[in-house]
């Protein structure tokens, strides 16, 4: 008697639906990975703007600071420069001051030379006297300024009136001639009025002609009163420059 081993028999149904529920774990594992990856990638995102908008804010706020320290460094170096001005201002009217005084004491000491001449001259002659006469060059045109003081001795107490005359002798083209001051005024003047109790500065300017070379400087004083003598008196032509 033979003994037969009975066959496990699986059921076809049993087969499909295992390979059925395979590819469907396989998706249903496939949905859970994909869905922790978007959960991983959709963690919130860095924000990057605030800290440039912060940034921007602070820098702003900085440009405004340095606006206001380059007013204010504007308002200052102006004040300075203000005040340098004044400064300078306040040394030229001061240097003008001092050189109006030493033209002040200049006069003062001329002044006081002349009457100490005056003083000398009272006590030995009466009459009129020409002094400190000097002649400055003016331009490079021939154009010359003449000065000189006349005075009068302190014992002629009135006024001294009268005419000054001026004139330039030298050579001209080797001829001795002698050119009165209206040759020398170009005719706007002929002689120069004189009034005074003590002395009279007296300048002008001349022009000398081309072909003329100076000599010697005349001036003649004439009074129009018989009590004070007229002065005629000649000066070398020695130009200060």
């Amino acid at each position: 008697m033979k003994t037969k081993t009975p066959r496990i028999v699986q059921s076809r149904s049993r087969a499909i639906y295992l390979w059925l529920l395979i590819p469907l774990l396989l998706l249903v594992l496939l949905a859970l990975l994909g869905w922790g990856d978007h959960i991983q990638f959709r963690k919130p995102p860095v924000d990057r703007v605030a800290p440039l908008q912060e940034t921007l804010a602070g820098q702003s706020r900085r440009i405004v600071l340095l606006e206001e320290e380059r007013r204010q460094l504007r308002e200052q170096l102006a004040a300075r420069e203000h005040a340098s001005r004044m400064d300078q201002e306040a040394i030229r009217q001061v240097r003008e001051e001092l050189r109006q005084s030493q033209l002040r004491y200049q006069e003062m000491e001329k002044e006081l030379g002349l009457l100490r001449d005056v003083v000398e001259s009272s006590a030995t002659t009466p009459g009129l006297y020409i002094q400190g006469f000097r002649v400055d060059s003016v331009g490079d045109d021939r154009r010359y300024r003449f000065r000189f003081t006349v005075s009068q001795a302190l014992k002629n107490t009135g006024y001294a009136e009268g005419w000054i005359r001026l004139a330039l002798e030298g050579d001209s083209a080797g001829q001795r001639e002698i050119l009165p001051l209206k040759m020398l005024t170009d005719g706007e003047h002929e002689k120069l009025k004189m009034r005074f109790r003590h002395f009279q500065d007296v300048d002008g300017v001349i022009q000398v002609p081309e072909a003329f070379v100076p000599e010697r400087v005349i001036v003649e004083i004439e009074t129009t009163n018989d009590r004070l003598p007229g002065v005629k008196k000649a000066f070398d032509w020695l130009v200060i420059r």
